[in-house]
């Protein structure tokens, strides 16, 4: 019987859990992956170029990303804050781009308009065209 590494219900499983660690974490080679798996080198490889392994790979990156990149943001927010320019700067450059590139309410389908509802303008003196900012 082949032994299983962390409890991964095959290989595959295995094997993308490796991936998605920095290589400096991942224990062994994938010559000894292989072997213990009883698989080839090749197939590894083959499994790891596909498109639903790869997706999965990253998708648990990027997961483990998030969770220590929260301290970083934190710090950074701190930074910004206390009134460094350069924290302030690399700040909102990532909420901007985050707010372009995340797709929170769609799930990547298309949006559909809305349709019989009608503008309300404001009852304050403010505008949307300020241009003093």
């Amino acid at each position: 019987m082949v032994e299983q590494i962390n409890d991964a219900p095959n290989w595959v499983e295995a094997m993308i859990e490796r991936e998605s660690l920095p290589k400096p974490l991942r224990k062994g080679t994938v010559e000894e992956f292989a072997k213990k798996w009883g698989i080839s080198d090749a197939t590894y490889f083959y499994q790891k170029s596909k498109k639903e392994n790869k997706k999965r790979i990253v998708e648990i990156w990027l997961n483990e990303a998030m969770d220590g990149g929260n301290v970083v943001l934190e710090k950074l927010k701190e930074k910004a804050q206390a009134g460094d320019n350069k924290s302030i700067e690399m700040y909102l450059k990532f909420v901007l781009e985050l707010a372009e590139n995340l797709d929170i309410k769609s799930d990547g389908k298309a949006i559909q308009q809305l349709s019989g509802f009608e503008y309300v303008k404001p009852t304050t003196n403010q505008t949307s065209d300020n241009t003093s900012t």
